[in-house]
């Protein structure tokens, strides 16, 4: 079998730095970037995802076996600038597919990012866990855009029969986390880690996944063995945020840091998305997907802030 090649969009955020180091680890797998900058220390291709003909052009010539679409607007960005967020989040998606659909058979998969937003509140959810065929309420824009890229990946395996996954995350917090709003739960780390003052912009429970997790799990759902489409909530542990500042008051103090200064806000305005995802239907397809210890996924991080 030939050496897989790996296109990445939005391998430069957060969560792509993470794919990009599983990748590395795996040994054996040749990765391209898909970035409007390009990046030094990858292999890269300069493209804009919104500009179907430099995406088609950069598909063509890099003619991956596997794709993973992580580009996209963050909350609020969506919000304050919405039409870009269409053109990057719904346009830029559909402009990958298509180009994707011209490899034909030599594409062996294509894995999108999705979200959690794709939910309602979680009062519309009286189970225990919010399962992937519970309705879908989404509450902003970001939410609706992510609706329409599970949408048109699912058409796009109609259409090619190409194996296709989206794959639903909430909180991403560690190491690289740095923009969107929930990326308060790291900046509340990076705080701690420095002896300085964070209060948290918003209150309610989340979904926390540890970014090293986040990797690999796109990673792994990329190459393991996958035969049609289907939408997935990403493993994580939901906790009220107080809680998390106060695991990282407890973590903080094992390592002697000064975490004094970050505070949880009771009065602040509710967490508008949903928490308590469950994680049996992505165990069946993918039992190796991993899970860090929130404790474990938080003195990692602050071991790392404080370094920087």
């Amino acid at each position: 079998m030939s050496k897989e090649r790996i296109l990445i969009t939005g391998a430069t955020g957060c969560i792509g730095k993470a794919v990009v180091d599983f990748l590395q680890r795996r040994g054996e797998i040749e990765f391209i970037a898909l970035s409007r900058s390009g990046h030094d220390e990858w292999d890269s291709v300069k493209a804009d995802i919104a500009d179907r003909s430099s995406v088609e052009q950069a598909v063509s010539a890099i003619r991956p076996t596997r794709i993973i679409h992580l580009a996209g607007f963050q909350t609020p960005d969506c919000q304050s600038q919405p039409f870009r967020g269409m053109e990057v989040c719904v346009h830029g998606t559909n402009n990958l597919l298509r180009s994707a659909a011209n490899l034909g058979s030599h594409l062996q998969r294509f894995v999108f990012a999705s979200s959690a937003a794709v939910y309602g509140p979680r009062s519309l959810y009286p189970g225990p866990k919010v399962k992937e065929d519970d309705g879908l309420r989404p509450p902003n824009l970001y939410g609706h855009w992510k609706v329409a890229g599970e949408g048109s990946t699912q058409a796009f395996h109609l259409e090619t029969n190409v194996p296709s996954l989206s794959l639903r995350l909430a909180t991403t917090y560690g190491p690289g986390r740095d923009l969107g709003l929930t990326s308060a739960p790291t900046t509340a780390m990076k705080a701690a880690a420095k002896g300085e003052g964070f209060t948290m912009p918003y209150r309610g429970r989340e979904h926390y996944h540890f970014v090293r997790d986040v990797g690999d799990a796109f990673g792994l759902a990329a190459l393991e063995d996958f035969s049609v489409y289907d939408a997935f909530n990403l493993r994580g542990q939901s906790r009220e945020n107080a809680e998390f500042i106060e695991l990282i008051r407890q973590e903080a103090k094992l390592l002697d840091f000064d975490a004094s200064r970050v505070h949880a806000d009771p009065n602040a305005e509710e967490m508008p998305f949903v928490c308590d995802l469950d994680d049996q239907k992505i165990l069946r397809s993918f039992p190796t997907m991993p899970l860090t210890n929130l404790s474990e996924g938080i003195r990692t991080s602050l071991e790392f802030f404080s370094s920087e």
